[in-house]
């Protein structure tokens, strides 16, 4: 049958061209490639961040194990008394103190003995300590006689004249050469390694009684002494040393002041004496458990301040030993039990730092018979009777590793990178290699509160770095995830009504021609950078509103009751007047109305301040002076302004419209107005009479409810870069984006729909409210998330304005610190790899997860609502 032609005269043409037919493919790939790249692409971002992050939470692996005989430090052969020991960085050196009288030099890995030196000549030490840094040794004599020194492992290159006997030496090889170990390094140099020592005069005291504990510190002060002689006294010494312009020759002389302990346990003599690293406070302490703990803050006149006892029951203390900053103390008893202790101020000791015991770790019933402190870290070695040795971690409380010996353990020392762990037992130095990267790493300690050192209890704390080596890292997530969720709620707060409310006008009461161009405007606002943001809400928004913080509070009342109010007035003119108005003018009016209210809360500033906060708002907020009740007015004048609304929307507005049928416009717009002015004076009433009762009861803004150490507390002391500029400037950036994506889901809404509603006598605003939000609600939930989602990752503007500081308050005066800033500052300067570095790729992967929960439950919520949409 012939195809009958078209009405035009030409035949239709059925067959599709080659041309669409190969574009409707590519475009079909294209877009299939697209959408698997970008699953691709977020799947590769993520396994990165896992496989980052993964290694934080390894425990430390032993590897291999060796071990030589000590009677090879020996001449004679014989199985020596090794009271101190230490081994270089590299682990390729070490010294030992054998017999107490002689400093033997040797090669780690073999025990080939390099020196010997008696420093100390004929005299045999009656005791003898080691700083954990640095070298430095104090030596007590029978005489009562300290004698200093130092021994310092040096590392040099050789350069030039490389000696034949090392030609032949391979990378990564080491050999003995001369007093000194020769190391080939990956890049093809000579290192060598050698130990440098230096021993002062004797400096003499002043009973002649013998030394029988000593220990010491050196600090900037000069170096400070505790000793206690065979006759029981107790004396912590000053060493003053002095140099003979002439030979160069120096002399030490000691001046010391007794501790006064006798009274504390009836001249039993202690078994162990610890000074701290600044030498301000010194530890005493007897078989058992009783510690007594001196403030030698003025050295003249040191004062008992505390004797706790720090074993259980008739436990006697076996070991007693300072970690890296000496302030924690590692506890061991003869019943196996470990534990460490701090000074910490607590709230039942009267202003007082007392002993707290802190961490408790799980050990075996073997009794203690050594510690041993890293030189970098709050980890410790602990040895037991049994030869078992644990490498366990104060901060995290964990145990990362236990190695075991044959025999009891004498002493444990960690190498200073702390990859290795040394014992020596029955009569043989054992070694373990240990890899443990991030020993303070766990879940607990990242998510969980943790017992940080001087703290009086657990807490949740951000604090990376520190002034000095012995530094505790701090790298609790949760304040940096608080912060990221407080920016974002005040943020969202602020954006999501206007946004929302500027798109419902534009689309649904704004003329076309207005429309086009305030849509261009504000869709431009979203090309801002962030950094300018930022760099204007920290350098010129932020001392503003510090000037003007009362009048600021109040614009928030203010303008929108200004916006009301022209609003209303507006509804006064008549219809055509109106009608005539319409487009620019009532724009431009409507935009007059916020200098309006900005002048008006200016004026009414100092008036609210003076009403409900005593004449002074940093003061007030700083809870110097006044009560809750103008917080609680502040607070509770927006819920009140809601609540008050939806009343009369409710129950006024009907009882109005069944009373004014028949009634002029001008009347009821005269109506509606006198409605609004009392709204707005039960608004202020309800207010009021709520923060009365409030009051009444003894709630206080500023000191609202805590839930460990997170205050939420809305408000408190006023900080300059705070949440409210933060709140206020990002949300500028997000409203944009929420705009711009709300009003073409209000445009995209049939128009058949409104029409269906004008049609029945609905009003523009009942159509608004009730036919076309509710239709395009799941758009509208779209541009929400979004904005969220722009809100959670911003960076510049809260690096900039919040004032970076990690602490977890809800108070709307002060500053926070988010995940993406903390990356932004941080990571350029973390070690890669390092435990730092892992616990910011950590955040990321926080802040992935956060947003990727987010966009899916919006995603649900947004299905849900474009079914009933649909059903529309």
């Amino acid at each position: 049958m012939a195809e009958k032609a078209q009405i035009t005269g030409w035949k239709r043409n059925r067959k599709t061209k080659t041309s669409v037919k190969v574009g409707e493919v590519v475009s079909r790939v294209l877009i299939t490639m697209g959408g698997f790249g970008t699953i691709v692409a977020v799947s590769t971002i993520f396994l990165f961040l896992v496989a980052v992050v993964m290694p934080l939470f390894r425990g430390a692996s032993v590897g291999e194990h060796s071990s030589w005989p000590l009677s090879r430090l020996t001449d004679d052969g014989h199985a020596p008394a090794v009271s101190q020991m230490r081994v270089d960085e590299d682990q390729l050196l070490g010294w030992a103190l054998v017999d107490n009288v002689e400093f033997v030099t040797f090669e780690v890995a073999t025990g080939t003995v390099l020196q010997r030196s008696r420093p100390y000549g004929d005299r045999v030490p009656t005791a003898v300590d080691v700083t954990l840094q640095d070298g430095h040794v104090a030596a007590g004599f029978t005489d009562g006689s300290i004698q200093l020194g130092t021994l310092t492992f040096e590392v040099d290159f050789i350069t030039s004249d490389i000696p034949p006997e090392l030609d032949d030496l391979k990378i990564g090889d080491s050999r003995v050469w001369d007093d000194a170990i020769v190391y080939r390094t990956l890049e093809g140099q000579l290192r060598v390694h050698s130990i440098e020592s230096e021993f002062r005069e004797p400096a003499t005291g002043t009973d002649g009684s013998a030394v029988v504990v000593i220990d010491h510190t050196v600090s900037r002060t000069g170096t400070i002494v505790v000793q206690l002689t065979d006759d029981g006294t107790l004396g912590l010494s000053k060493v003053r040393v002095r140099r003979n312009m002439l030979s160069g020759k120096t002399t030490s002389t000691l001046k010391t002041t007794t501790l006064p302990y006798r009274g504390v346990e009836s001249g039993k003599r202690p078994s162990h004496v610890r000074v701290s690293d600044l030498g301000d406070a010194v530890y005493v302490a007897w078989d058992d458990g009783r510690v007594s703990r001196f403030s030698a803050f003025d050295f003249e006149n040191p004062t008992l301040e505390e004797s706790p006892d720090v074993v259980e029951g008739s436990s006697e203390l076996a070991a007693l030993e300072f970690l890296i900053g000496g302030t924690s103390l590692v506890v061991g008893d003869d019943e196996g039990r470990v534990a460490g202790w701090f000074p910490a101020l607590r709230d039942d000791s009267d202003g007082k730092r007392v002993l707290v015991r802190a961490h408790e770790f799980e050990s075996p019933s073997s009794p203690l018979t050594a510690v041993g402190a890293s030189r970098r870290s709050r980890t410790f070695a602990a040895g037991h009777d049994d030869g078992l040795v644990q490498v366990m971690h104060m901060t995290s409380g964990r145990e990362l590793a236990r190695v075991e010996a044959a025999g009891s353990i004498d002493s444990v020392l960690l190498a200073p990178r702390d990859n290795a762990v040394y014992a020596i037992a029955d009569g043989e130095l054992h070694r373990w290699d240990i890899e443990n990267d991030h020993p303070e790493s766990t879940i607990a300690s990242l998510l969980g509160k943790v017992w940080y050192e001087g703290d009086a209890s657990g807490s949740h704390t951000w604090q990376s770095t520190g002034g000095e080596d012995a530094f505790e890292p701090k790298l609790g997530l949760m304040p940096l995830i608080f912060g990221t969720l407080k920016g974002t709620l005040y943020a969202m707060f602020f954006s999501i009504p206007i946004a929302l409310l500027a798109a419902i006008y534009t689309s649904e009461f704004m003329a076309k021609r207005a429309k086009a161009r305030v849509k261009q405007v504000i869709e431009m606002m979203a090309s801002l950078p962030s950094v300018v943001l930022g760099f204007l809400a920290a350098l010129w928004l932020a001392n503003i509103v510090e000037s003007v913080v009362p009048a600021t509070l109040a614009a928030f009342a203010v303008i929108p009751m200004t916006w009301l109010l022209g609003a209303y007035l507006w509804q006064l003119l008549p219809r055509t007047t109106a009608s005539r108005l319409a487009g620019f003018p009532r724009l431009a009016a409507i935009g007059i109305c916020i200098p309006l209210g900005a002048l008006f809360a200016y004026t009414l500033g100092p008036v609210v301040e003076s009403l409900l906060f005593g004449g002074d708002l940093v003061s007030w907020l700083d809870n110097q002076q006044g009560s809750g009740y103008g917080g609680w007015v502040i607070l509770f004048l927006p819920i009140c302004g809601v609540a008050t609304m939806f009343l009369s929307s409710r129950y006024l507005t009907p009882w109005v419209r069944s009373i004014s049928a028949g009634w002029t416009h001008s009347r009821v717009a005269l109506i509606d107005l006198i409605r609004f002015a009392a709204c707005v004076v039960v608004t202020f009433a309800l207010a009021m009479i709520v923060s009365a009762s409030l009051e009444a009861f003894g709630a206080d803004p500023r000191t609202g409810p805590q839930i460990g150490t997170a205050s939420f507390a809305p408000l408190g002391t006023y900080v300059q870069r705070n949440s409210l500029i933060v709140g206020f400037v990002m949300g500028f950036a997000i409203i944009p984006i929420i705009y711009t994506l709300a009003e073409d889901a209000l445009s995209a809404v049939p128009d058949h729909l409104r029409a269906a509603s004008l049609a029945t006598g609905a009003t523009k605003w009942q159509t608004a409210v009730r036919v076309v939000v509710p239709t395009a609600t799941s758009g509208l939930f779209s541009a929400i998330m979004i904005g969220l989602g722009r809100a959670v990752g911003e960076t510049m503007i809260v690096l900039m304005a919040a004032g970076n500081t990690p602490i977890m308050e809800a108070n709307l005066f002060n500053g926070f610190r988010t995940l993406s800033a903390t990356i932004a500052v941080e990571l350029p300067e973390a070690v890669k790899s390092g435990t730092l570095y892992r616990t910011l790729f950590l955040a990321a992967l926080t802040l992935f997860a956060m947003t990727f929960v987010i966009n899916t439950l919006a995603e649900i919520v947004r299905l849900r609502f474009r079914k009933k949409a649909v059903e529309l």
